[in-house]
């Protein structure tokens, strides 16, 4: 038999673990969407107009972004 005091302590282990991997889960997800999230126009697509069409950063802007950061 195992004593409650452990019992517990494996039971909030399990769900410690339970959690984390879940949220890795959802962050490797994020990851996934926000590397794909990209097209011809667009470095990143924030989001879509009502109409449908795409904005975000575009290429050029990106690539400028990033020689500032680099001064």
């Amino acid at each position: 038999m195992i004593p409650e005091n452990l019992e517990n302590q494996i039971v909030e282990s399990l769900k410690r673990r339970i959690e984390q991997r879940k949220l890795a889960k959802e962050k490797a997800e994020a990851l996934d969407i926000a590397v794909n999230d990209s097209d011809y126009n667009f470095a990143f697509i924030a989001g879509y107009t009502s109409g449908g069409f795409p904005y975000g950063l575009t290429h050029e802007e990106l690539e400028n972004a990033e020689l500032d950061n680099n001064d």
